[in-house]
């Protein structure tokens, strides 16, 4: 049998220890070329670059320097490429013309944030070796069987992942379309070691198991791999996680309009994501669109270099986050996020001129005793104030006579931390959603 892998790259804590491990000075200079022919590329291709960068005046020669392309180049969001679609459905103006022969896979957008956006891409691009990079740092290797609880939609995290375990060699099962209590049946009978769900189902699929008599944290899995929605860089959620399967919680964010640009989980902190600078180019703007300085909070803006039928140029995530881009002690020279996504730009709440995360929310009430990871944000606005409206679910050992109390707990917590009042109201156990992809918490229902 052919040997894929010598010994010492098994030992190694590095997937591409030559990027990861690049000079700040050297990989900025990689970034820049890489963005001028990116630019060029998409200017001469994509009729929608080429309408919005006539309209603002500059052109692909222009930029000479990272900090033109901060300065000059107009970021885009998902409403920029949705209008540039419906010109002509299904793909319009935001692809590369003629290419449709070159698609080799289409999935879209939630559309929790308004109408779904379609994305394309090829193959090799969706094996380009992001999960691959953590899984890697984190002591994963192709000995590893990895176990989809994923029914395989257009959701493209998974599918990304999917392609990433085939290109280190490991097994793959896929659940498919079972249910919790057949996926269950299987983690026993085929002894996978790496589980790889949302973080929410995955402790739904952990409370499945109680259910069954089975205790997760005597199955074969040794690792959770999250994605989709904020997930292991939360402590509260590594707890609950490695508390339910006894074994190792690790994360990855990423944007599905940006596929290509994931940041992953550090294998030296916890509460770090490094954002796989192979694969993207990623800045952290001002309201204004200026850039933050190191170490500063801001929104995620993202460039990824694998979408050729589709690239993503300067992509407004709306994500806030805190950057920081001195060389982290795991060894890597890539850019880290501190705790991951720190709130969303689109529904920051302002409440008696107090500004509120939803994610602060969650994470205050996932810290408290006797309450579920399960919760439900609802946000509305009365006259011209922002109100908020908690809904928090007990765990089901926890006493009804305990009830008041824990929803007394809630509302002190929130106001002690957050400085404003927000209504709490309990809900019966297990009576909220679970879900096998992303988890709907925030219900925001200030813009009709």
């Amino acid at each position: 049998m052919m040997q894929l892998y010598s010994q010492k790259s098994m030992e190694s804590q590095f997937w591409n220890e030559y990027l990861e491990t690049m000079p700040r000075e050297k990989l900025d200079q990689l970034h820049l070329r890489r963005i001028r022919g990116l630019i060029k590329y998409a200017y001469d291709r994509v009729p929608m670059y080429q309408d919005l960068y006539d309209k603002a005046g500059v052109k692909p020669e222009d930029i000479r320097t990272l900090d033109d392309f901060i300065e000059r180049i107009p970021t885009i969001d998902k409403t920029n490429v949705v209008v540039y679609q419906s010109k002509r459905p299904p793909f319009g103006d935001s692809i590369v013309q003629d290419s449709e022969d070159y698609i080799t896979f289409f999935f879209q957008t939630s559309g929790t944030t308004g109408k779904p956006m379609i994305e394309v891409g090829y193959y090799k691009e969706a094996a380009s070796a992001e999960w691959a990079h953590m899984w890697w740092a984190h002591g994963i290797r192709p000995r590893d069987i990895f176990y989809f609880a994923f029914p395989f939609g257009t959701f493209m995290a998974f599918w990304a992942a999917y392609h990433n375990a085939l290109v280190m060699g490991g097994q793959v099962i896929t659940s498919g379309g079972l249910d919790s209590k057949a996926r269950i049946r299987q983690i026993i009978e085929l002894k996978p070691t790496v589980l790889v769900a949302t973080p929410t189902y995955a402790l739904r699929l952990a409370e499945v198991a109680r259910e069954m008599g089975v205790d997760a944290r005597e199955t074969s899995i040794r690792y959770v791999s999250s994605a989709g929605v904020p997930g292991a860089v939360v402590s509260t959620i590594r707890q609950a996680i490695e508390g339910a399967w006894g074994a190792k919680a690790i994360d990855l964010y990423g944007v599905s309009d940006v596929w290509g640009s994931d940041s992953w989980h550090c294998p030296a902190h916890v509460d770090r994501l490094h954002l796989t600078e192979a694969t993207a180019y990623g800045v952290v703007l001002d309201e204004r669109g200026h850039l933050v300085p190191d170490g500063g909070q801001g929104e995620l803006v993202l460039t990824n270099y694998h979408g050729s039928l589709m690239p993503s140029i300067k992509y407004r995530t709306h994500d806030v986050v805190e950057w920081h881009k001195e060389k982290c002690d795991c060894g890597r020279t890539w850019l880290w996020l501190r705790e991951g996504v720190l709130g969303r730009t689109d529904n920051m709440v302002t409440i008696k001129g107090t500004n509120v995360y939803p994610t602060a929310i969650q994470g205050i009430l996932g810290e408290i005793p006797g309450l579920s990871q399960n919760v439900e944000i609802y946000i509305s606005r009365k006259q011209s104030e922002d109100e908020v409206k908690v809904l928090v679910e007990p765990k089901e050992e926890m006493a009804p006579t305990e009830y008041d109390g824990l929803r007394t707990r809630a509302q002190e917590e929130l106001r002690y931390r957050i400085g404003v009042g927000i209504e709490v109201e309990m809900v019966c156990p297990k009576s909220l959603p679970r879900y096998e992809v992303k988890a709907k918490r925030v219900f925001d229902h200030r813009k009709g």
